[in-house]
């Protein structure tokens, strides 16, 4: 199953926190991966609301297949990865940012970024759809949370999960490290849901993730759109399926939740 559907809102790296979605513009693909525009000449982009933008999930083929002059090397990173590297730069200007940073236990683990600001350093591991749904049947998957244990006994930092339905954005990153206010949730176009999520205790992985960044805004109803919490975030294509019983409502529902209305966007809360 492919993790991510039809494209669709238009990301902001100048505004992260209130511009939501799948198509990425020119102008910040330039930024984030240090290109100029004949780099990008092997990418056909699209005129949306005045921009150039293409859907992420052609940059990042183009990306793996080398297709991009100049890109930076993969180097086990994605390209959530690249994105979040500009987010975090732009949220904590002093910060310092490692990637792919080394911790040799048993054998060498590597997390995503380990980020020093003001004295006080954290690791991020990003955990995309895979983390919580195996890529093949017939593969065993690992708890999202046990490579952050091993990482935290060894080198007493902590480790923070950044799931995939944990908004890319500046408030985000700020949260982490102090800022008392409310984190954000977005899912505009994944294809793996909540409800798919094969651990029993699912819903329980979930909150301990949201709660690190705060991101319980009278629930988690608010991820799915639309322009919910004051942001511009399109309405996820899988709530008009559900209203119109081509998809069951418990697609939305976690493993082990307790209190359903809290898992449900408005649109949904009557729906039987």
């Amino acid at each position: 199953m492919a993790t991510l559907g039809k494209a669709q809102g238009i990301f902001d790296l100048e505004n992260s926190d209130m511009c939501v979605g799948s198509f990425l513009s020119k102008k910040d693909i330039k930024s984030f991966m240090g290109v100029n525009d004949s780099d990008l000449n092997c990418l056909k982009f699209k005129n949306i609301e005045g921009l150039e933008v293409i859907d992420e999930r052609k940059l990042e083929k183009a990306w793996k297949k080398g297709d991009i002059t100049n890109a930076p090397e993969r180097n086990r990173r994605s390209l959530d990865e690249l994105i979040l590297k500009s987010i975090f730069h732009k949220a904590l200007p002093d910060c310092i940012i490692e990637t792919q940073v080394p911790v040799k236990i048993k054998k060498t683990l590597y997390v995503d970024f380990k980020i020093t600001y003001e004295g006080k350093s954290k690791f991020i591991e990003f955990d995309g759809p895979y983390h919580f749904v195996p890529f093949r049947n017939d593969r065993p998957i690992e708890h999202p949370f046990n490579k952050k244990k091993m990482i935290e006994d060894k080198e007493g930092i902590e480790v923070v999960n950044w799931a995939y339905w944990v908004q890319r954005c500046e408030v985000n990153l700020q949260v982490l490290f102090g800022k008392n206010t409310k984190g954000y949730g977005a899912l505009f176009s994944t294809n793996i849901h909540f409800g798919d999520f094969v651990f029993e205790n699912s819903a329980e992985i979930i909150e301990t993730i949201n709660s690190r960044f705060n991101l319980d805004r009278d629930g988690y109803g608010y991820f799915y759109g639309p322009n919910t919490a004051g942001r511009n975030n399109r309405e996820h294509p899988l709530i008009e399926k559900i209203r119109s019983g081509k998809k069951p409502i418990e697609t939305i529902l976690p493993k082990g939740f307790i209190d359903k209305e809290k898992w449900l966007p408005n649109q949904l809360k009557f729906q039987k």
